[in-house]
């Protein structure tokens, strides 16, 4: 494995589509910025007279320097994936200034090298916190941007020079981390630092020089890695966006050396992050934090911006060795709902949060003066738009997403996509050119596309694309898309819900009333005051959405709801959340009138303890025991489960039990399943209940009394005791909760 390097086909958007109208909106963003503004703080810091003022915001204080690393990265794309001249010029100039800037020494920045001065000759005697290093706020963060932005600038903006600084300015780093003991350097890495593991795996990658490769393991953040290379999610109450870089890092060091534990880290990550601790649009954070896994808070500091664009990074990454359809699919959710979302189609500014509270709106930076960490991240996302339509692997070109383009291969093969996706539901793939070798085509197969299969009369592979053969000069492949509506649950079973079209969230538009300026200096203004435009609870039935929801302008897919939908009669319009600018939206609803929401109360009051099986915390906290169980997840109830092999596969959990009352054992199963389970109370064998397979597409709760007298603390006045609970279960069997009530 060592020594693979991504290779997503170079990829030209079709000029009038949604994705093509961003970028250039997104171009001319970037193209308005004054290179000599952004160099402004670096001037300064090497003791010259700068050639204009600084920008506003976080570029007049001591994280300055991070916009200008963005720049170049924004710059480079633009040239490389949309052929952008005038960003070409505006890199050269860029470069070449920074060149002229350049130490001696190869420190270069936008801040004064004092804290790494400082650190490097402390002896391991110096202050050192999560946003702060030698009392200056993130100091490599903010150097490593501009790591990023020179790397980018050689290998996409074609300028050599980039690479001659970005050595210098990595040799300058090693000299001085030499001086540090290994202790030291971890600590150090307490503080926020970006992707410099992956700025010195980078370099290893294009140079083959040794001295980059040791640097980069050296900056392996030895506190979040080691547990994720064990599989034990740590994140809990950590910096979100301060850690999905530190396995961009590992991800590239698995690359290169083949290192097993690389690899697991970063998919370990890369799961818990998608599958377990993400909102609806692909987002993930609350306050820039991770909370408990599955939480699904709907708060207005939810979804960094910066997160969702380091998270896609990863991802192609972990698509790379995978080729699995799953990583696509989080891909497109993402790509689509959070981070063309992101940017207004009007102006070009960015978000910083993406509030997931319903009745709030999005809150987007001036142009000059709110230089957030997500403005950085937001110059270049427009130009990564085409970055993962087709991947080019192992003589297989692999059409991830259904963007209108046209692709090119390295050896001349060029294929065009032709679909008014996500407006229509068919799409054709042309071979225009052939190239001088042979490549095989697969298609993704969409999660969210039952009936592709039938549709198109072709079968899937289990990697989950279609497999449509050797590409051929006049070859022509035309395949339809069903999309349908959808209700994805919150991942905390809080009742909350979101509507969905094929891949595509639908928002609710709730209108411009009381609506506030929302391009700002500061977003922090709106996250703890103002008024957020209320909500109808939703009490129709949410199996069925198509019922109660219709589509009212298939163009532009806008749905409307029925009035008979909720108590009051409101009927809202649903539009793409990546319409969804200047108004008051919700992406989620309330649904307290369900079915499962009436199951959830009726063991609200009963309950003594609830054990979620297959899902990792609920678990451990539970100090789970099995053999012959594997996790499984049941789509149409929405629940993760524990699924028995074998009869000899059991599961055990460490459970609470009420003295003195009748405890009974609830086993939630699914009602298609039929079979049997065996339930043991400690050694004590309880009872054998059969499953009959007769309850439908629900959730069927089982019912196992617990004898009193099994239930004896072993100490007076002890009310709650924890006993084991152990289960069998019959092949292919699968129990979804375990939960201790009593009345």
């Amino acid at each position: 494995m060592a020594g693979i390097r991504i290779m997503n086909a170079r990829t030209l958007l079709t000029d009038g589509t949604i994705f093509n109208s961003s970028q250039k909106t997104g171009l001319k963003y970037v193209l308005d910025y004054d290179p000599d503004r952004m160099l402004a703080p670096s001037y300064t810091a090497l003791g010259k007279n700068p050639k204009a003022a600084n920008y506003g915001g976080w570029e007049s204080r001591p994280i300055q320097g991070h916009m200008l690393g963005h720049y170049l990265s924004a710059l480079s794309g633009f040239y490389y994936q949309a052929g952008s001249l005038e960003a070409k010029e505006k890199l050269d100039y860029t470069v070449s200034c920074i060149k002229e800037l350049q130490r001696t020494d190869g420190y270069f920045a936008g801040i004064p090298s004092t804290p790494f001065d400082t650190v490097f000759k402390s002896g391991g005697d110096f202050k050192v916190d999560r946003f702060s290093l030698a009392d200056w706020w993130v100091p490599w963060y903010s150097v490593h941007k501009i790591y990023a932005g020179l790397i980018d600038a050689y290998e996409f903006g074609g300028n050599k020079d980039a690479l001659i600084i970005v050595t210098k300015m990595a040799d300058w780093a090693i000299s001085g981390t030499a001086k540090m003991s290994e202790l030291d350097l971890q600590k150090m890495l307490t503080c926020e630092h970006g992707e410099m593991c992956k700025v010195f795996a980078d370099l290893y990658g294009i140079t083959k020089e040794e001295k980059y490769l040791k640097e980069a393991e050296r900056w392996i953040h030895r506190e979040i890695m080691s547990p994720a290379m064990k599989k034990q999610d740590k994140l809990q109450g950590y910096h979100a966006n301060t850690q999905i870089p530190k396995f961009i890092g590992i991800a590239r060091l698995y690359e290169l050396t083949g290192k097993p534990e690389y690899r697991t880290a970063a998919e370990f990550f890369f799961d818990t992050v998608t599958k377990r601790r993400s909102y609806v649009i692909g987002g993930n954070s609350r306050g820039e934090h991770f909370g408990r896994e599955y939480d699904e808070l709907l708060e207005r500091d939810t979804c960094e911006t910066c997160n969702t664009y380091n998270m896609l990074e990863l991802a192609e990454h972990i698509f790379a060795w995978n080729k699995k359809s799953d990583v696509a699919d989080f891909y497109e959710n993402a790509l689509y709902n959070h981070i063309l979302a992101s940017q207004d189609p009007e102006t070009g500014a960015k978000t910083y949060f993406v509030s997931m509270q319903a009745g709030f709106h999005k809150v987007y930076c001036t142009h000059d003066n709110a230089m957030w960490c997500c403005t950085g991240t937001g110059l270049e996302n427009p130009e990564r738009y085409n970055r993962f339509v087709a991947s080019d692997i192992d003589g297989t070109l692999y059409v991830n997403l259904f963007i209108p383009s046209t692709i090119t291969t390295d050896d001349g093969w060029k294929i065009q996509i032709e679909t008014g996706f996500p407006y229509s539901e068919k799409a054709k793939i042309i071979v225009i050119s052939e190239g001088s070798n042979s490549r095989s085509l697969k298609v993704r197969v969409p999660a969210w596309c039952k009936t592709f299969s039938e549709e198109n009369k072709i079968e899937v592979c289990e990697d989950g694309y279609a497999d449509f053969g050797l590409l051929s000069p006049d070859k022509k492949i035309e395949i339809s898309l069903p999309m349908k509506l959808s209700v994805r649950r919150a991942l905390d079973r809080s009742g909350n819900f979101s509507i969905k079209y094929g891949p595509i969230v639908l928002a609710a538009d709730l209108g411009k009333k009381n609506m506030p300026k929302d391009i700002v200096d500061d977003h922090l203004i709106y996250m703890n005051s103002g008024k957020n435009e209320p909500v109808e609870v939703i009490s129709a039935d949410l199996k069925n959405p198509s019922d109660w929801i219709s589509c009212t302008a298939p163009e532009r897919l806008v749905f409307t709801t029925s009035k008979s939908a909720n108590e009051k009669g409101i009927s809202y319009t649903l539009r793409p959340f990546f319409d969804i600018h200047h108004v008051r939206y919700a992406t989620y609803f309330s649904s307290v009138n369900s079915s499962e929401d009436k199951r959830a109360k009726k063991f609200e009051k009963i309950t003594v303890d609830l054990i979620e099986c297959g899902r990792q915390q609920s678990e451990v906290e539970h100090r789970f025991k099995t053999d012959g169980t594997g996790i499984g997840y049941i789509e149409s109830v929405d629940r993760n489960c524990r699924i028995f092999s074998d009869e000899n596969s059991f599961i055990q959990y460490k459970a609470k039990f009420e003295s003195g009352k009748q405890n009974k054992i609830i086993i939630t199963v699914y009602g298609k399943d039929s079979g049997s389970l065996t339930v043991h109370f400690g050694k004590e064998n309880i009872q054998t209940v059969s499953l009959t397979g007769d309850g439908g597409d629900n959730l069927v709760d089982i019912s196992v009394e617990v004898p009193k007298n099994l239930v004896k603390p072993k100490q007076k006045n002890v009310k709650i005791l924890r006993e084991d609970i152990s289960i069998k279960g019959s092949p292919s069997t699968r129990i979804l909760e375990v939960r201790v009530v009593n009345k």
